[in-house]
């Protein structure tokens, strides 16, 4: 009865017109209810936890992994939240990530048709910076994007340093924006048997998102007996585990007899109870594979064992006939026993489709109908293929109806034969190719992918190699704008595997530019050795700098970012810069020495070019159109960065030239922000003259031009960098200038540079604690930074991290200090970071180690101080607060402290004359800190205590509003003034409350 109301029209009404009419119109899902209800139940877990999840669905083909997954996407639309599914596929590994790329440019899709303007404006608000690497991506992503802003032409983009780490950080941001719990996404990716490492390492990074705050349910399905240990999938799930990503695992056996029987009743339009005994055997046949008994049952009605009878109106059929036939329950047989019977024209088109995967597009099919031995595809695909159930067209592509038809059709063709059948249809499309610049990117792929799955020894001559190298050359360079990188290599890689044995010198342009890109391609991908080896072959055979192309350049460049990327080989890097910058007629002293008179000489020549030109004129730009200078720009910009680091002695020099040559042949590019920026750096120094205002008002005039340039994002990183450190912590609020380092971090992450990223965010967390942040929440940045460190092997970025870890712990005083880094890399750190260590130990009372670690300073080379101005004043503060609390206490060498709090505050209160918002409160606490020990007038001493403190809350910075509060209280208590002594000690007791320090809490109790 149940049976009869659930599908009264498969029971009371007229069987099937045909044979193949009996399969269409039962979508039910048979024997899966509680594998249904743990996938709901993981989807109403991301949404009500916010943290994502994944699941996976493992079983064998034809198992239903598919139609469980699809079965829930409605429930999923229903509860506000977006899903997608794509499918990984055997033939198309040539492409990864291609896959997962086009499942998250479809979800841009979905939140685009359901977002609101005002939505859409939310989302770019929060997505600006990321959205023109995004889009390079994820086409779609401009969707998301009001339509009453413009965004910056693709080809003001440049994408040298696009990698595969940026893209899984900007892909990270974006899901962080588009999901949420009230907004979840479900991706489903299908046959994770076929994925690749790259792509699941993709999928890793999101959900492991160190800011946990993407909502996203990852279902992968899999064929559990095509994965062994060793593949990649199995480590995906150790790396999923490592990351605390929780997650689930579902396993697809065939359904149970009665589920079968239920099937085929369905199917039959019988009742339950009357097709039993052909269940039975169909189960036993197929082992209760939904797929293959479907399939089954087909052949058995294909085979007239089973037949509808006009006259009784249902199905009949011999149990014993159909077990005494010797039918095969392999399913891929059966599949292609079916396509043999076909006409060679319909087999032909099965056999081309499945060399393409499990989809293929009509424009692939309209070109190669042109071809004469295809001619007849299209309409043998619609008219055959389709009709007889082995494919579906939806308009846009024909999709095989299951992976193991595909299988089957691909089986047709000889194993013998498959390289050539490959080959045949590659060079048919390429036969009829419109042109390289008009032809469209999917069929370029396609081709090329049908192309290189032959071996070299099908081409038979120079020339059509030279043809096929080019095609994969246009297809690399098009993936690499598409930042799709590993087909990129791919394509690189065969198009230089193709260049004939003397190419260098038959195919010199070619062989040069198909080399370079497939460096670059190597560098993407993270193959930083084979980039280097591949550009080594780039120089040993190039014609020299004065090559009319621009590659030679480039590849110099590249070289020395792979140079400075390994660290280890700085000094080659530097030597590099040198060669190439003599080589385009800078004179440089080529063994990199420079005495102190070379270096006074060209600073002031420099510093006389801006004080000769005003800020208008240093402002006015033109579009530059000579190669070399920008080449000589490009140059400079990397060798003031290596000698930094390499020969930190000789930056000045470097720095300052860049600048002149910038100043005296007026260029104007995306370089010429760095250079004012850098060249600002070395003006400023610790004594605070007028070379520090000079800096200041250079370093300006830098950053207003690089917010002008719309194509110098890449360089955002680096001019971020020099300017927060040096001039702009000066003259800028330290906590605008935490904001803009977050911001150069994220662009660096987004544009390929994590070395600078990685500078740019110690810098900024160091900049955090010496502002104040709240140390708790400080404590847990750290600790997601720290996991983002190790997802990208920013090997020093993490020790650097730990070090900071170390102080915010133990300004909370909870106990936890412990640091695993490499020693030698944290005291590298801390060699620059003096300022830190002597902060830590003054809250916490050590003040003779203050003192002892100033002493330090002062001893240390200059080279190694870098006279950084921010550090350097920070270290004055609290040197001179050490010392003034050991003269109060009438420790030895007391002139000594005296004379030192003297001089510290002679630093401060020149540093507040930059910038009273950073230092006038230190300057006023050391005054009043000085007055206490050396002034008798109560008034004047309270004076600048509450001068200090009304400074520090002005200026957001309340550890150093209760620090100034604890002194005051300290010096109120020596002079017996026991009821304003508490008074200030409860002051400073609630500020360090909301600083989130429990040990100066605690300190601040017995008083």
């Amino acid at each position: 009865m149940q049976a009869l109301l659930s599908g009264p029209s498969r029971f009371l009404f007229d069987g099937p017109s045909s044979k193949g009419n009996v399969f269409l119109g039962n979508e039910r899902l048979y024997g899966r209810s509680k594998e249904i209800a743990s996938l709901k139940n993981a989807f109403c877990r991301v949404a009500s936890s916010g943290k994502s999840e994944s699941i996976f669905v493992g079983g064998f083909s034809g198992c239903g992994k598919t139609r469980l997954v699809l079965s829930i996407l409605e429930s999923v639309r229903i509860a506000g939240g977006y899903s997608v599914a794509k499918k990984f596929d055997k033939m198309q590994s040539a492409s990864p990530l291609a896959v997962v790329l086009s499942a998250f440019n479809e979800i841009c899709i979905s939140v685009a048709k359901r977002s609101s303007l005002e939505c859409r404006i939310k989302i770019y608000q929060k997505l600006s910076n990321a959205i023109p690497i995004l889009a390079r991506v994820l086409p779609n992503v401009v969707d998301l994007v009001p339509s009453h802003v413009t965004l910056p032409s693709s080809s003001s983009q440049s994408d040298t340093g696009i990698n595969f780490n940026s893209v899984c950080f900007t892909i990270q941001q974006l899901m962080r924006v588009i999901s949420s719990p009230s907004q979840p996404v479900l991706l489903f990716l299908d046959d994770l048997q076929w994925a690749d490492y790259m792509s699941l390492r993709l999928i890793q990074s999101v959900l492991s998102d160190v800011k946990g705050c993407n909502c996203v349910l990852f279902v992968g399905g899999f064929r559990d007996n095509e994965v062994e240990q060793d593949h990649v999938l199995v480590e995906f799930f150790t790396a999923l585990s490592t990351f605390n990503i929780k997650t689930s695992m579902i396993s697809l056996h065939g359904i149970n007899t009665e589920d079968v029987n239920a099937m085929i009743s369905d199917t039959l339009g019988i009742f339950p109870r009357m097709c039993k005994s052909l269940s039975d055997v169909v189960s036993r046949k197929t082992n209760g594979n939904p797929y293959f008994a479907l399939e089954f049952l087909r052949t058995l009605i294909d085979r007239d064992l089973i037949t509808y009878s006009l006259r009784d109106k249902h199905w009949q059929w011999d149990i014993n006939q159909i077990g005494a036939e010797n039918i095969t329950d392999n399913v891929l047989y059966i599949l292609t026993n079916k396509m043999s019977v076909l006409e060679e024209s319909a087999q032909t088109a099965l056999k081309v489709a499945s060399c393409f995967g499990i989809n293929l597009s009509i424009v692939i099919t309209k070109k190669l109908a042109a071809a004469p031995q295809f001619c007849n595809l299209q309409s043998t695909l619609d008219q055959v293929v389709v009709k007889e159930g082995f494919m579906d067209f939806d308009g846009i592509e024909y999709r095989f109806v299951h992976d193991k038809v595909r299988e089957a059709a691909y089986g047709l063709i000889p194993l013998a034969e498959k390289d050539q059948y490959h080959f045949t249809i590659g060079m048919a499309l390429q036969s009829n190719f419109a042109s390289l610049d008009e032809e469209d990117t999917s069929v370029l792929f396609a081709t090329i992918d049908q192309i290189n799955r032959c071996p070299l020894t099908m081409f038979h001559d120079d020339s059509h190699r030279i043809v096929i190298a080019n095609l994969n050359y246009e297809a690399g360079v098009k993936a690499m704008k598409c930042s799709n990188f590993v087909p990129a290599h791919s394509y690189m890689k065969a198009a230089v595997s193709l260049l004939p044995d003397n190419s260098w010198k038959s195919n010199y342009d070619l062989s040069l530019k198909c080399n370079y890109h497939f460096a670059k391609a190597a560098y993407s991908c993270g193959y930083v050795d084979q980039a280097k080896e591949i550009l080594d072959e780039v120089i040993q055979h190039g014609e020299g700098l004065e090559d009319k192309s621009q590659y030679m350049l480039d590849s110099y460049s590249l070289l020395v970012s792979l140079f400075y990327l390994a660290r280890k080989d700085l000094l080659q890097a530097f030597h590099t810069c040198l060669k190439v910058l003599n080589l385009l007629g800078e004179d440089l002293p080529i063994n990199g020495n420079v005495d102190e008179a070379e270096l006074i000489s060209i600073v002031s020549k420099t510093k006389r070019l801006f004080h000769e030109k005003s800020n208008e004129e240093l402002m006015a730009h033109h579009d530059e159109t000579s190669r070399r200078n920008i080449a000589i720009m490009q140059f400079y910009d990397q060798l003031s960065i290596v000698s930094y680091l390499a020969k930190p002695k000789l930056c000045p020099y470097f720095t300052a030239r860049w600048a002149h040559f910038c100043l005296t042949h007026n260029v104007s590019c995306q370089y010429t922000p760095g250079a004012f920026v850098s060249f600002s750096s070395i003006l400023c120094c610790e004594s605070f003259d007028d070379d520090a205002r000079i800096a200041c008002r250079i370093g300006k005039i830098g950053m207003l031009m690089l917010s002008r340039n719309d194509s110098a994002m890449e360089e955002i990183p680096g001019v971020y960098l020099i300017h927060y450190v040096y001039a702009g912590s000066l003259i800028e609020p330290i906590q605008a200038c935490v904001n803009m380092m977050r911001h150069a971090y994220e662009i660096g992450m987004q544009t390929g540079d994590p070395s600078k990223a990685a500078f740019n965010l110690s810098i900024m967390v160091a900049k955090q604690i010496k502002a104040g942040t709240n140390l708790l929440a400080l404590k847990r940045d750290i600790g997601n930074y720290l996991k983002l460190a190790s997802q990208h092997a920013q090997r020093q970025l993490r020790c650097n991290l730990l070090m900071m870890n170390k102080v915010v712990s133990s300004l909370i005083g909870d106990g936890r200090e412990e640091c695993s880094a490499d020693e030698k890399d944290i005291l590298a750190w801390e060699e620059s970071e003096f300022s830190l260590e002597m902060m830590t130990s003054f809250y916490l009372g050590h003040m003779e180690r203050v003192c002892h670690k100033s002493k330090l300073w002062e001893d240390l080379d200059d080279s190694m101080k870098k006279k950084v101005p921010f550090r350097v004043i920070y270290i004055a503060f609290f040197s001179g607060l050490a010392s003034a609390s050991l003269y109060s206490y009438g420790k030895k060498n007391s002139q000594r402290h005296l004379s030192n709090v003297a001089k510290s505050l002679a630093i401060l209160e020149k540093a507040a004359n930059f910038s009273k918002w950073n230092f006038e409160n230190k300057a006023s606490l050391l005054r009043a800190t000085m007055l206490a020990i050396t002034a008798e007038d109560d008034a004047v001493i309270q004076s600048e205590f509450n001068r200090a403190i009304l400074a520090s809350q002005s200026s957001k910075f309340v550890h150093e509003e209760g620090l100034a509060c604890e002194l005051a209280g300290i010096h109120y208590k020596k002079r017996g003034m026991k009821s304003l002594a508490l008074s200030f000690f409860g002051q400073a007791e609630l500020c360090y409350k909301s600083w989130g320090s429990h040990v100066k809490v605690r300190q601040m109790m017995p008083n």
